[in-house]
C-alpha cells in the first residue's frame, strides 16, 4: 500500500506498509544522491529484512529502477548468498508509531522488544570470509596514496585485498586520513598514526560508509527546511519510512545548525517541482554545495 504526501511541490511515495528507506523522490533529493556510495548500516538492515521475508522485488525495483545506492549493494550481496547470521535477534514487526498508517509503522526490531536495530548489529555470512581490519588498512593507504597502487592490483585475488580494490572503485574512503600517514617501510608500506610510528589501530579508520545517511541529501533536505520546507514532513518521513537522512537532517535542525552560504541558493519550482538551485540557475544542487557552521 502507498500513501501520497505533497512537499516542496512534489509527491512522495511513502511505502507505509515496508521498512524500505525511501525519503523522497529523485527531484525531491540531492542531485547526485544516485551516485553516492552506499551505506552500510542501512545495508544490512535491508538485508535483515531480507533474510525475514521483505520483498526482494521492491528492493530490486529500487536497485535498477531508482538506482538507490543501499539498495543495489543489498541485492547485490542477497544475490551473491549474503544471509544474517544472527537472524534469531531480530524479528520483522509492526509497532505503534503516531505517524505511521492506521498508528502502526513496519521495522526489524530485536526480538521480544519494540526497539528498531541497527545496522550494525547486523552478523552477515560474508563477514566470516573477509577481514575487515585489513580491509580498512588496505582503504586508508589508497585514500593517503590517492591511487590504488600496482602490487595491490596484481594481488586482487586476495579475498581482502580484492574486496577493497571493489570498495575503492565504488567510491569508498578513509574519511579521517589525516589521522594517518604511510610508513615506507618494506616489504609493504605501513599506516601508521601521524606523527608517530606506531601502527594505525583499524577500528579506529573511518570510511564514509560507515554512517547511516548519505551527506549529500542531509545537506539538501537541511537547506531546503532552511529555504521554507516543513520539518514536520522531514520528520515524519524520517519516522514513517525509516529514513535516516531525513532524521539527521532534522536532528541538525534542531540543534541549530546553519547553512553559511544559503544566500547563493533559492527554492522554487522548475517543471512544475518544487527544487533547490542557485540563484539563476534552473539546475538542481548536490546537497554537497552546501556549507554548514558545523564543518
Amino acid at each position: 500500500m502507498k500513501r501520497f504526501f505533497p512537499n516542496i511541490g512534489v509527491l512522495l511515495i511513502l511505502i507505509s506498509c515496508s521498512i524500505a528507506n525511501r525519503c523522497a523522490p529523485i527531484n525531491a533529493q540531492s542531485a547526485d544522491w544516485q551516485t553516492a556510495v552506499w551505506r552500510e548500516p542501512q545495508v544490512r538492515y535491508l538485508l535483515a529484512d531480507l533474510t525475514l521475508g521483505g520483498d526482494a522485488a521492491m528492493y530490486r525495483n529500487y536497485a535498477e529502477e531508482e538506482r538507490d545506492p543501499d539498495s543495489r549493494e543489498a541485492i547485490r550481496l542477497w544475490d551473491a548468498g549474503a544471509r544474517v547470521v544472527n537472524v534469531n535477534d531480530f524479528e520483522r514487526k509492526w509497532i505503534a508509531n503516531e505517524f505511521g498508517n492506521e498508528g502502526k509503522v513496519l521495522r526489524i526490531v530485536q526480538r521480544g522488544t519494540n526497539r528498531t536495530i541497527l545496522g550494525t548489529e547486523v552478523l552477515l555470512t560474508t563477514d566470516r570470509d573477509l577481514q575487515q581490519g585489513e580491509i580498512r588498512t588496505i582503504l586508508a593507504k589508497l585514500t593517503l596514496e590517492g591511487h590504488a597502487p600496482k602490487d595491490y592490483q596484481n594481488r586482487a585475488a586476495e579475498p581482502n585485498v580484492g574486496e577493497a580494490l571493489r570498495r575503492w572503485e565504488a567510491g569508498v574512503r578513509v574519511t579521517n586520513a589525516a589521522w594517518f600517514d604511510i610508513a615506507a617501510d618494506q616489504p609493504e608500506l605501513r599506516v601508521t598514526f601521524h606523527g608517530s610510528e606506531k601502527p594505525a589501530d583499524p577500528l579506529l579508520i573511518r570510511l564514509n560508509t560507515d554512517v547511516a545517511y548519505p551527506e549529500t541529501n542531509v545537506r539538501y533536505f537541511l537547506i531546503d527546511m532552511h529555504l521554507g520546507g516543513a520539518r514536520a514532513f522531514y520528520h515524519k518521513t524520517a519516522e514513517v519510512a525509516h529514513e535516516m537522512g531525513c532524521q539527521e537532517a532534522v536532528s541538525r535542525y534542531d540543534a541549530g545548525v546553519t547553512v553559511t552560504n544559503l544566500a547563493q541558493f533559492e527554492r522554487k519550482k522548475v517543471n512544475g517541482k518544487t527544487v533547490i538551485t542557485r540563484i539563476g540557475s534552473d539546475k538542481r544542487i548536490s546537497g554537497m554545495e552546501v556549507k554548514l557552521g558545523s564543518d
